[in-house]
C-alpha cells in the first residue's frame, strides 16, 4: 500500500487584523482519482503533515486541491517506505 503526506503548510483567516481559526476541506489526487477528502480546521503558520493509504498504481502525479475561507497551503508528495522496519507508523 502506497502513502501520500499531505502537508499543511498555512491555515487561518483573517478577521481585521487577527488571524483566527479556518476551516478548509482538501482534496487528494493520484492521477485522476480522487483517493482521500480531508477537513482540516485550526490555525497554523508551521507545517502540519497528515499520512494518507492508497491503493492507486505508484508513480503517478500527485495534487491537493483545497476549498477554504481564508487562507491555505497545501501539498502532497509520494512517501517512499523505508525497508529497515525502524519507520513510525504513527507521523
Amino acid at each position: 500500500m502506497a502513502r501520500i503526506k499531505l502537508t499543511v503548510r498555512r491555515l487561518y483567516k483573517l478577521h481585521g487584523e487577527r488571524m483566527t481559526k479556518a476551516v478548509a476541506t482538501a482534496r487528494i489526487y493520484v492521477g485522476d482519482t480522487l483517493i482521500a477528502t480531508e477537513e482540516v480546521s485550526g490555525m497554523t503558520e508551521s507545517p502540519v503533515s497528515k499520512y494518507l493509504h492508497h491503493n492507486e498504481v505508484p508513480g503517478q502525479p500527485l495534487r491537493v486541491e483545497w476549498d477554504c475561507e481564508g487562507i491555505a497551503d497545501m501539498t502532497v508528495v509520494d512517501v517512499q517506505d523505508c525497508t529497515c522496519g525502524h519507520h513510525d507508523e504513527h507521523q
